[in-house]
């Protein structure tokens, strides 16, 4: 049960090493070329810690233990399920895994949509390597008139669209289910940004759509459901609102910052990599005070610290920051002048207050920004749920986005 990664060579050949302290200095010279710090999803190497989440995710889908997943933007849960897929992928009976982006759905029809153009992308999947004939598949999915095309290449399977899209996104996903233990096989559907359906218009539909979701997800054998979202308040509602449908459907799961004494080894491992030199002890803290150890900007940050021949010192590490500060700074004020004055006034001080705040809405802190309790109240609720602003460790109020209080402290 030592944690391990397992990194692709160019002979085939895969190496597996453990996933601890050190490891980075022992991998092979191609290993090193990787990129440890992507902007985007970080999966393998570049994955740091996370093994509390990975094994429970892991656990969840093979027990068909639905979960809702909630992280902040850019905290890594999309490279939290990639990485637990990659480990599924290793085991003798590989899950199917389809991943949907509701992102930009906005009514019935559309969400029918990419759930339909999902399945049928995952259904062509399912049979094994060298089956050549569909008549599983045209069984699961009877009722779809599915259009299964074998040929010398892999399947291809298109589904017929229902009338009623309500009717529809139910009955996908039961035949989903249907085929998928046909094929003794564990399917895994990953909704993201599930928040979405909240924002339909038709609160009548909204509210059919997701009824036609729990029926599938109540009567699911061999598929496991996976609701990802980035809006903790209007997940918490979904999901935990008892006069919503999905009330108390999914095991809770949430993602936060990666710990100190996680990112310590990560980061001296990844320095051994590419200079075969420690870093300091005061520049890793330094990477993780100025980033508050998101992981985006921990990236973002290292990657370009990582472009240099030599280790970075704390000057250089400042330079950097200064760097990565300035090319969002554009961003950062078009968020900030979108907000209400007494919204302004409360964010640009909790940055500039060092340790955070304890009380943003008690007297004496309401009166150094001159904004009165009964509007205080209402700037700290919608700071908190426009997640600009959070409890750190220590109960104090922080920003989220730490170049946005580094923007901020500079005004």
């Amino acid at each position: 049960r030592v944690p391990c990664i397992i990194v692709p060579a160019t002979t085939g050949i895969r190496l597996v090493v453990p996933a601890h302290a050190g490891i980075y200095a022992t991998l092979p010279k191609m290993t090193r070329t990787l990129n440890l710090f992507p902007r985007g999803i970080a999966t393998g190497p570049a994955h740091c810690n996370r093994t509390e989440e990975r094994h429970q995710l892991r656990a969840n889908i093979l027990r068909a233990t639905h979960t809702w997943l909630w992280a902040r933007r850019r905290m890594g849960k999309t490279s939290l399920v990639e990485q637990v897929i990659q480990d599924l992928s290793r085991e003798k009976a590989p899950v199917a895994y389809l991943s949907i982006d509701l992102l930009v759905v906005h009514d019935a029809p559309e969400l029918e949509r990419r759930i339909r153009e999902g399945i049928q992308k995952v259904a062509a999947a399912l049979p094994p390597k060298g089956e050549r004939t569909a008549t599983k598949l045209k069984r699961a999915f009877t009722k779809l008139e599915p259009e299964v095309s074998v040929g010398s290449g892999p399947f291809s399977v298109r589904l017929k669209r229902h009338d009623s899209p309500i009717e529809g996104i139910e009955s996908l996903l039961i035949a989903l289910d249907k085929a998928a233990g046909a094929y003794k096989r564990r399917a895994v559907i990953v909704l993201d940004e599930f928040q979405q359906l909240s924002e339909m218009k038709d609160g009548a539909l909204r509210s059919a759509a997701e009824g036609a979701v729990r029926h599938a997800v109540e009567r699911a054998k061999h598929t496991t459901y996976l609701f990802a979202g980035s809006q903790k308040h209007l997940l918490q509602d979904m999901f935990e609102n008892e006069d919503r449908p999905l009330y108390r459907l999914c095991q809770k799961m949430s993602l936060d910052r990666i710990s100190a004494e996680h990112y310590h080894p990560f980061l001296q491992s990844a320095a051994k990599a590419k200079w075969r030199k420690s870093l300091s002890d005061e520049v890793i803290e330094e990477i993780l005070n100025v980033t508050l150890r998101h992981p985006y900007y921990v990236n973002a940050l290292c990657d370009r610290l990582w472009a240099h021949s030599k280790p970075p010192s704390l000057p250089t590490t400042a330079t950097a920051w200064d760097a990565l500060v300035e090319e969002d700074r554009s961003l950062m004020t078009g968020k900030v002048l979108r907000l209400a004055a007494s919204q302004r006034g409360m964010l640009k001080a909790i940055a500039k207050t060092p340790g955070g705040v304890m009380h943003p809405v008690s007297q004496e802190f309401l009166t150094t920004i001159r904004v009165p309790s009964s509007t205080g109240n209402r700037s700290k609720e919608a700071l908190e749920e426009l997640d600009l602003i959070q409890q750190d460790e220590n109960k104090a109020w922080i920003l989220v986005d730490p170049v946005m209080a580094a923007y901020l402290k500079t005004l």
